[in-house]
């Protein structure tokens, strides 16, 4: 909304402060993807994939979360990356969901995290729409919700701040977050494969260990 002549400037509402007032506001102990769609479909994707990957940003004990949210937020990616603006996501994604209380723990714990980075946010920078923004910012979030759905011990909070910051910059259209993001984003990939590799080595070298004492 634009703001009127003679008037002062309307107060900007950062996006966490936004998710976390629709989440404060819930009726029901319950929230499903569906519902998180419904609520904030006509804001943005970006805004989507902000809310899912908030949670995973803070290591907490809710398993499969990050495995739960990682799917929506690899096929939003999926719609940057061919240009479509109207957010949809498949029925059996919809209904994934987890108790509305436990979401706004992690979505307050998550802000405390990124609170940093929204103060010193320069919305308007960044031109948008913008197809090669899009286009670029679709392949770095797929590929880290990749890595975010992968079982990977320690391997959410990297891959999940930078599906956070991105998509902070593409709400928030600041283009100085957008190009720290973008390259967290490459960092938080190849930590990951680190870390994957790191594991699947360990496991294989325990698997021969085993065999050979049998």
């Amino acid at each position: 909304m634009r703001d009127t002549p003679g008037q002062p400037p309307l107060p900007h509402t950062r996006a966490t402060d936004l998710l976390l007032d629709t989440v404060r506001g819930w009726p029901h102990p319950r929230i499903t993807v569906g519902d998180l769609l419904h609520a904030l479909g006509d804001r943005g994707i970006g805004l989507l994939m902000l809310v899912l990957a908030l949670p995973c940003v803070v290591p907490l004990p809710f398993l499969g979360i990050s495995s739960l949210l990682g799917t929506p937020i690899a096929i939003l990616a999926g719609h940057l990356i061919i240009g479509r603006h109207e957010p949809w996501l498949p029925g059996f994604v919809r209904r994934r969901g987890l108790a509305t209380a436990d979401l706004g723990r992690m979505l307050e714990a998550a802000k405390q995290r990124l609170s940093k980075w929204e103060a010193r946010l320069s919305p308007g920078t960044l031109p948008l729409p913008d197809r090669g923004v899009e286009i670029a910012a679709g392949i770095n979030l797929l590929l880290n919700a990749i890595m975010l759905a992968l079982p990977i011990p320690w391997g959410n909070p990297a891959p999940a701040s930078a599906i956070a910051l991105i998509a902070i910059a593409l709400v928030e259209a600041d283009r100085k977050l957008f190009r720290i993001a973008m390259a967290w984003g490459v960092a938080a990939i190849a930590i990951d494969l680190v870390l994957g590799a790191a594991v699947l080595g360990a496991v294989l070298a325990a698997v021969g260990l085993v065999a050979g004492q049998v």
